[in-house]
């Protein structure tokens, strides 16, 4: 809906919402019961652009003028199996707007979230836009393999800050490439921080950096070695900046 009387650069605001909701083979809505929570990455010009929502049909609610590419994340309630990471269009070329995606599950998931797969809706409604769900082989990590993949790309981020404490001020000043976050984004103390973090809010940080990841970025996943390696000073400001947020929010709960 447009607020009328209110415009950014002569832009009407509009207010949007967004729901998750499962629906089955006849077109009725049912439940998500193998879904936990889901987190929206908005623009980062968004105030705490990352938003967790834990309560079914998942509602999130904004204003604003522009549009944008977003990612909303699937967290799933057994934990070994990794967030889905799906792409959204916001905009507001129709009122309301669906778009299908499919979710898929590796065959050997545990007994009781097989339980919830074989008696789930046959698709995820989110709001304007709805998501297959299909049981299958997929993109899922069992837990214990992310508990030593996180534990070793920690480390690597701890040793390459502290083996380079003599451009620790030029890398700090410089990684918002000039604009406001490059003076507030400690790059140091944000490694630290991920030291601090528990094993599963490394696993969304991990997913939270791939799913806004660029060509600029220097990213490296070795699976074979169990690494995950990360230049800060790639990831640029906007991103930076949700990290800290981040960190901040769960260090904080």
């Amino acid at each position: 809906s447009i607020l009328k009387e209110i415009k950014i650069n002569g832009h009407h605001i509009r207010k949007w919402k967004i729901t998750i909701q499962g629906v089955n083979a006849n077109g009725d809505d049912e439940a998500l019961p193998y879904v936990d929570y889901v987190e929206y990455i908005l623009h980062q010009t968004f105030d705490h652009p990352v938003r967790k929502v834990t309560e079914y049909p998942f509602v999130l609610q904004e204003k604003g003028w522009g549009e944008f590419d977003m990612k909303i994340m699937l967290y799933f309630t057994d934990k070994s199996v990794s967030p889905t990471v799906l792409d959204h269009d916001l905009n507001f070329r129709q009122t309301h707007y669906t778009v299908s995606h499919n979710l898929t599950f590796k065959s050997d998931v545990k007994p009781g979230f097989l339980k919830l797969l074989t008696s789930r809706p046959a698709s995820i409604s989110e709001g304007d836009t709805s998501y297959d769900s299909t049981a299958g082989d997929g993109l899922t990590h069992k837990r214990r393999r992310d508990a030593v993949f996180l534990k070793e790309k920690s480390k690597r981020i701890r040793d390459y800050r502290s083996s380079d404490d003599e451009s620790h001020a030029d890398s700090s000043a410089g990684a918002g490439s000039g604009d406001e976050w490059g003076d507030k984004v400690d790059l140091h103390q944000l490694a630290m921080k991920f030291q601090m973090l528990r094993t599963d809010d490394l696993v969304e940080l991990v997913n939270l950096v791939k799913a806004n990841q660029t060509s600029e970025m220097y990213i490296k996943e070795d699976g074979e070695a169990g690494e995950y390696q990360i230049d800060l000073n790639t990831l640029g400001s906007g991103l930076l900046a949700t990290l800290w947020q981040f960190c901040v929010r769960k260090l904080d709960s």
